[in-house]
């Protein structure tokens, strides 16, 4: 099958991003037999215009991608996110090809509503739509002509490269990497979280928040390849099924995962491949339970490992998101296929 990936797949941060959803959805599409095309919007649109600025290149990207349409004539149109696409292209897209499908995919929450502007003007054209948010948010897109699916964060064994639960030369103990967001309870959680640590003699990082700089690219997987166990946080984590992509990548890498009890997240991770917190001061003591446990703590982060590597791998995933665009039988028990909504 041919298919058009239309994604931000972000040339312009030199491969600081490399492990983002966009190149491994291509990847799992391309080892499940398909051929992809790839076409980053943003960078197509900042080429359109001599001042270089996405909005103002964003009419001549909408040409360029017709253009590429009428050359391939895939059999699908894949966009994730590009909301500097017009939903006109997808109509013109849909009159010239009619049995050309076009799905679109989305990582950020759906709680954000006041974002989901482009995407509800993109749905009358949409075959399938896919976000990491599930329960109500997700049922709220769903339209007659139109099926709607959760879709976990994606991992892949050549991106997420690490085995941390073998590596015995680690130099520290707990890392988290994120930004407070101006959010009064966040950054309460985490000061919280410090305090207890440094009273525990816990050797722990943070990274993006508090003063800390962020890392990425080989920074952030030298920090990764240093660290025995780290935190998956996200703004809210009181939406069923929501997580960042911290997910894949602290588990993907082998790191013994700390997660709050997100509602619904224990039918694709169990207690025995994360650890589950309750506040903050639960996440304190467990991290200081399992620095003094190191065998338990290896057995956990082995047992996350191997279960994104075997349910959240690119091939499995894209293989999902194309049975439900093209309305096939699901060919397999996919831990997440109670939220599908055709």
């Amino acid at each position: 099958m041919k298919i058009l990936h239309i994604a931000n797949f972000g040339f312009n941060k030199q491969g600081a991003h490399f492990y983002c959803t966009d190149r491994k959805i291509s990847a799992g599409l391309i080892e499940n037999g398909h051929f992809v095309y790839d076409f980053s919007f943003r960078d197509m649109a900042r080429m359109g215009t001599i001042f270089k600025t996405k909005k103002l290149g964003a009419n001549w990207a909408n040409k360029e991608v017709l253009k590429v349409v009428n050359n391939i004539e895939p059999d699908l149109v894949l966009i994730g996110h590009s909301d500097l696409m017009s939903p006109d292209v997808l109509r013109q897209i849909k009159e010239s090809y009619p049995n050309t499908k076009i799905a679109f995919w989305y990582v950020d929450p759906l709680y954000l509503e006041s974002k989901l502007g482009f995407v509800k003007a993109f749905s009358p054209f949409l075959d399938a739509i896919f976000c990491t948010t599930g329960g109500e948010y997700l049922q709220k897109l769903k339209q007659p002509h139109l099926s709607v699916a959760y879709l976990p964060n994606v991992g892949h064994r050549n991106v997420e490269t690490l085995q941390q639960f073998s590596n015995s030369k680690t130099d520290k103990t707990f890392i988290f990497c994120g930004v407070v967001y101006k959010e009064p309870e966040r950054e309460k959680f985490l000061k919280d979280l410090a305090d207890a640590l440094q009273q525990g003699h816990v050797n722990y990082q943070y990274y993006g928040c508090f003063e800390q700089p962020g890392v990425y690219g080989k920074a952030y997987y030298k920090v990764l390849s240093e660290t025995k166990m780290g935190l998956n946080y996200s703004r809210r984590n009181d939406v069923t099924l929501y997580s960042s992509d911290r997910i894949v990548q602290l588990t993907g890498n082998g790191l013994l995962t700390f997660s709050p009890r997100i509602p619904g997240f224990e039918k694709l991770y169990s207690e025995q491949e994360v650890v589950y917190f309750d506040d903050q001061f639960d996440l304190a003591k467990k991290i200081q339970f399992f620095d003094q446990n190191p065998e338990q703590a290896e057995k956990i982060a082995k047992e996350g490992w191997e279960k994104t590597r075997k349910s959240f791998n690119a091939k499995r995933i894209t293989q999902f998101m194309v049975e439900v665009t093209f309305k096939q039988p699901l060919s397999e028990n996919y831990e997440w296929s109670h939220e599908v909504y055709a």
